[in-house]
């Protein structure tokens, strides 16, 4: 994948998790950070891992923002230890990497990502997590597999992404993401990889999270 940013080499990381070491990814923007951002990948067992591109496209969308992007592996994938646990422990290895995250910029703002199975994973995390979450973002949250979580609270700030085209979504059940005040863009002719639009997914991460930030004066 090009790189069109001036922005320092990723480093590979391995970071403790509930059931081993979690392999990880971690890139910082060029200047000062403003935000920090995890990224949580597609289905495990469906060769999701921190590397799919959709997700790589989400973290230059986050540095392009001028936040700090950290990709991990779920347990049990590429060399992260432990073994796949149905969404339930995933959202464990999600708290441990978000709580090690926080603790790379104290004060600054810390961001949720996912997608596809990351998404429902990183909602379910930003649920329980809703005083410390920035805000979360979803990219084609699979309405056609999982239902939505039952949430105690609700993020204050998320947007979705979703291709109109998309198999892995219903867009008649995106609904409660609307009820409860989420935006959803719909992306025309896109389909559950975003195959020739991932310029869309970055795009679509880089604009919310400079939303977000201008209008809460988080400058880094």
């Amino acid at each position: 994948m090009p790189r069109d940013l001036d922005t320092p080499p990723p480093e590979r990381l391995f970071l403790p998790g509930p059931a081993g070491r979690l392999d990880a990814t971690f890139e910082r923007p060029a200047g000062n950070a403003r935000g920090l951002v995890l990224h949580l990948h597609p289905h495990p067992e469906l060769g999701g891992t921190r590397n799919n591109n959709v997700v790589r496209h989400g973290a230059l969308g986050a540095l392009e923002a001028g936040c700090a992007a950290l990709r991990i592996d779920f347990r049990g994938v590429g060399k992260s230890e432990g073994a796949y646990d149905q969404g339930v422990g995933e959202v464990d290895d999600a708290e441990a990497a978000f709580d090690w995250l926080e603790r790379q910029g104290p004060g600054l703002p810390v961001f949720v990502w996912g997608f596809s199975f990351g998404s429902r994973v990183g909602l379910e995390l930003a649920g329980r997590l809703a005083e410390r979450v920035a805000g979360y973002l979803a990219v084609a949250w699979p309405t056609r597999y999982y239902s939505w979580p039952e949430l105690s609270r609700w993020p204050d700030r998320a947007e979705f992404l979703v291709g109109d085209q998309d198999e892995f979504v219903d867009l008649g059940r995106m609904a409660p993401a609307a009820r409860h005040g989420a935006p959803v863009r719909i992306l025309e002719g896109a389909t559950h990889f975003f195959p020739g639009q991932l310029h869309e997914v970055r795009a679509f991460t880089a604009r919310a999270l400079e939303r977000w930030l201008d209008a809460e004066g988080w400058a880094g």
